[in-house]
């Protein structure tokens, strides 16, 4: 919300200067505390089992003081910057008055407006080379003002967090999370032994900070993951009985049904990990392991290759009926792209990421697939995690993310509505765009694009678009898609190259087939995340827009303002099948 130069003249630096004293003091004695409990004596002469567990504990609670006196430090840093820029604000308005008043001239404490000085009504006070040049002043001291305000808005926020177990801040968790860029900051500042016994102290939390480097996110996940499975091939261990068993009846042998759906999680995740590391022929890693999450269906994510080192990443969303318990992690979708991505760029390092982070409609007869909400909420969950790649990526990135289906509604909405920051998106299979209207509501950067896969013989992409209205009024007529098509002429995206070879009875293959290896579509999205998405012409990979039915003429008629795909300059063309990039010998393609 844009302050108002009444809240700028209520403010009083000097009281912020007291709280950033008050932040001091209460780093000093935190950072004191946990240097007495460094050199406490008792430790040097007590060992065995209990003694080790005890100083675990105590280098956590060291690790959590620690911390405690980072952000306060941080808090006084912020309030005291505030501070000294509201001195400057204060004494720029007051020339900014005093100048006002010189070509009668006032300023409108609430509507931040240049007005006419009583006794001079004159022309409009916003005419006139002076005026001009004071509004433009006015505009930046507001927008100083904005900014001063988010700080402070961040330090009262870090005052009540602290990136410890006594305080979590994960990914999705309730409440407003700390800044990854802070959770980093921190982890950087611990010794490998602080890490080691935070991550063994609790391992799902730390697992799932935003801002804690990929690998040892992996080392705490796979913790948690294990930890889950143990728990229950044990108990059947324990009483003798299949794990079938175990699982049927938990209560009678000691477990919940809750373990019970972490233990069927963790073995769907174990599988995903497994099966990409066969496909792709790299390691894998555990960036989000979440097994409670939507109501059991879960939340995890499978990194190929680590994504804090690698020179490109991808992202890629799945649609309707996917989840983490249903199996999704084992699709080859992620594993497909990365042997692909490998072709492109031999001596390049790559990651592609397959994040099933939101709760996807069942299925297609799901009521909730029609319905954007389950998107938008999806896409705030995807934008938090994408945008905390860059607090821990080393060095140069190119991010890549990829929606399939209602992933790719998902994948709009988090760039569209929740500032998803990517280099560039590809939608694949899309019903449609939801909250971006045209390619330049995604905010890319300047060179940036919105890249589309639509096959012609998709039924879910013929219902992109589908949206009337009563003529002369904002009433439905009739909305089938989940907003504007992405491929249609006038959206402003490039379309790549998306058939499916030959004819089948099986309706969906030409709405699934869009990572299948060897295909026109896996060959366009492979140039691409590798950056390379100029190189589509050349190849040629680039495919013209649809066309559309009414649309303007409709509107000028009367008619429903429906867009509704006509014809289709793909569906006449014969389908092609062995793309593989072929490497040279330098590396390039």
């Amino acid at each position: 919300m844009t302050l108002s130069l009444a809240d700028i003249d209520r403010w009083d630096p000097a009281t912020l200067r007291d709280v950033a004293a008050a932040a001091t003091s209460r780093a000093e004695s935190a950072a004191e505390t946990a240097l007495a409990l460094a050199t406490l004596p008792a430790f040097a002469l007590w060992d065995g089992l209990a003694a080790a567990a005890a100083q675990a504990s105590m280098a956590v609670t060291r690790t959590e003081l620690d911390a405690h006196a980072e952000e306060a430090r941080t808090v006084a840093r912020v309030v005291t910057h505030a501070a000294d820029e509201i001195d400057a604000l204060k004494a720029d308005l007051h020339r900014l008055d005093d100048d006002a008043h010189r070509a009668h001239l006032d300023i409108d404490r609430d509507s931040a407006t240049l007005v006419p000085a009583p006794g001079f009504p004159g022309g409009p006070a916003g005419s006139g080379p002076e005026s001009g040049r004071l509004a433009a002043r006015l505009a930046e001291i507001i927008d100083r003002a904005d900014r001063v305000d988010a700080e402070l808005a961040q330090a009262i926020a870090l005052a009540g967090r602290l990136p410890t177990p006594s305080s979590p801040t994960t990914s999705g968790g309730e409440g407003e999370p700390l800044p990854a860029a802070a959770i980093a900051h921190w982890w950087d500042s611990l010794t490998d032994a602080e890490r080691s016994a935070l991550i063994s102290a609790d391992p799902e939390r730390y697992g799932n900070y935003d801002g804690i480097p990929v690998a040892d996110r992996d080392t705490a996940n796979r913790m948690a993951m294990n930890a889950d499975l143990h728990r229950v091939t044990e108990a059947a261990a324990e009483h003798r009985v299949p794990i079938a068993e175990v699982l049927a009846s938990p209560q009678r042998y000691g477990l919940t049904t809750t373990q019970v759906t972490r233990y069927t999680n963790a073995a769907r995740v174990r599988d995903g990990l497994a099966v990409n590391a066969d496909l792709s022929g790299t390691e894998t890693l555990l960036w989000i392991y979440r097994p409670e999450a939507f109501g059991g269906q879960g939340w995890a994510a499978v990194a190929i290759g680590d994504p804090d080192r690698a020179d490109d990443t991808a992202v890629v969303v799945p649609g309707t009926s996917t989840s983490v318990a249903g199996g999704w992690l084992t699709d080859p979708d992620a594993a497909f792209l990365h042997r692909e991505l490998a072709r492109t760029e031999p001596g390049s390092t790559h990651s592609v990421i397959a994040w099933m982070g939101f709760d996807a409609p069942d299925s297609l007869v799901d009521p909730r697939v029609t319905e954007p909400d389950l998107a938008r909420h999806g896409g705030a969950a995807l934008a938090a995690d994408v945008n905390a790649l860059a607090s821990t990526h080393l060095g140069e990135d190119h991010v890549t993310v990829i929606g399939h289906s209602y992933g790719s509604t998902a994948v709009a909405d988090a760039a569209a509505g929740s500032g998803m920051r990517a280099d560039d998106i590809v939608l694949v299979g899309s019903p449609g765009t939801d909250l971006a209207r045209t390619a330049a509501d995604f905010n890319l950067p300047e060179d940036g694009r919105v890249y589309v896969g639509s096959a012609s013989t998709d039924p879910v992409t013929a219902i992109a678009g589908i949206n009337g209205t009563i003529p002369l009024t904002d009433l439905p007529l009739l909305e089938v898609g989940l907003g504007a098509d992405p491929a249609a002429d006038g959206f402003g995206s490039t379309r790549f190259k998306a058939e499916v070879p030959g004819w089948t009875w099986k309706l969906w293959t030409e709405h699934t087939g869009y990572f299948d290896s060897g295909s026109e579509s896996l060959y366009s999205i492979a140039d691409i995340t590798s950056g390379n998405g100029e190189l589509l012409e050349d190849h040629g990979m680039t495919a013209p827009h649809r066309d559309a039915l009414l649309g303007p003429l409709g509107t000028a008629l009367g008619l429903p303002s429906w867009s509704i795909p006509l014809t289709d300059p793909e569906s006449g063309r014969p389908a092609t099948s062995g793309h593989y990039h072929q490497p040279t010998a330098e590396g390039g393609r």
